[in-house]
């Protein structure tokens, strides 16, 4: 007796098929945020620990040589390997630095401009520390310190207290001599006679001309920054203008140094004029700064502007409440 063949459907139907991607979607789109979330928080981590590497080679500078690195003489002005660490070195802290973070070979290479270094390159950014024009560019500025103007100038006369006074003006603003940087290094509250024009921010750590012994950090180390993400408009990651716009071993400038006079910035923030030597970052909400301790904290870009404008003074005298 022959019985019929049953035979056992193996395929989807189109229904079938479709609902299966409409759950993949679904799923893509309730995880994609998520892992998005998760590798922002591992490239701030990253980036975090750039800042602490650099504040541990700061350290190693403090410990060999007494002071702080310098921040150089001007943009137009990059490192010598040859005219050390105080205000004879032209170029600034992000030379300076190089033989205490593993890159002495850097430091002395002619070609140094072209090289990469991990350390200076935040990677939410960019990822690459080699910027528009091909050459290494930092997204870490250090402190130059605050100008004396509201909300936080002193809260009563003193000759002992620092804040800052401007930017440098004129195109050739260099250090007339040693005797004009040193003075103006030791003066409190006045503005500061180290420039042929002009005068310059130095009531923070690392400024034009310096060599910032740690004794005067008076605020506490852990009350003041030393390093910490600056703001760059998003236009210009490509343009290389507003913050990328000359090497990390150039001196003084709103590309290797910034204060507290303005509040920190999204990269996200059309750039304008009233928001030039802002710290900040392409973090949201949020950017990474280094303090003179060696810390490193995740501070809100809505910061209270007086407290940013304290932290990035070192002998203001004046209470902080982050």
């Amino acid at each position: 007796m022959l019985f019929p063949t049953r035979f056992r459907r193996t395929g989807f139907t189109l229904v079938e098929l479709l609902v299966v991607v409409a759950i993949v979607g679904v799923l893509v789109a309730l995880l994609l945020p998520a892992m998005q979330s998760a590798r922002e928080a591992a490239r701030r981590s990253a980036c975090a620990n750039n800042l602490k590497q650099l504040a541990t080679a700061c350290k190693s500078h403090v410990t060999l040589l007494s002071h702080y690195p310098t921040g150089g003489w001007d943009s137009s002005t990059t490192g010598s390997p040859d005219l050390g660490s105080d205000w004879r070195q032209p170029g600034g802290w992000c030379y300076t630095l190089l033989p205490f973070m593993d890159e002495k070979n850097v430091y002395d290479a002619a070609d140094r401009n072209t090289i990469p270094v991990p350390m200076f390159a935040c990677p939410t950014r960019r990822g690459s520390s080699i910027g528009p024009g091909g050459v290494v560019m930092t997204d870490y500025a250090g402190n130059r310190g605050t100008w004396a103007s509201s909300p936080a100038s002193p809260i009563a006369t003193s000759t002992d207290r620092d804040t800052t006074f401007g930017l440098p003006s004129g195109a050739g603003s260099l250090p007339l001599d040693a005797t004009n940087v040193v003075a103006a290094a030791n003066l409190l509250n006045t503005v500061q006679a180290m420039f042929a024009s002009g005068s310059a921010a130095t009531g923070g750590v690392i400024f034009v001309g310096s060599a910032l012994p740690p004794a005067r950090i008076r605020d506490g180390a852990s009350n003041t920054y030393l390093f910490a993400e600056k703001y760059v408009p998003q236009a210009a990651y490509v343009s290389g203008t507003t913050g990328y716009s000359v090497a990390a071993y150039a001196g003084d400038s709103p590309d290797t140094l910034r204060g507290g006079h303005r509040l920190p910035e999204s990269d996200a923030t059309v750039w304008a004029d009233t928001r030039k030597g802002a710290f900040g970052g392409p973090h949201v909400g949020v950017f990474n700064a280094a303090f003179c301790d060696g810390s490193v904290r995740v501070m809100d870009l809505d910061i209270a502007r007086q407290t940013h404008f304290l932290l990035s003074s070192r002998e203001d005298w004046q209470p902080v409440s982050q």
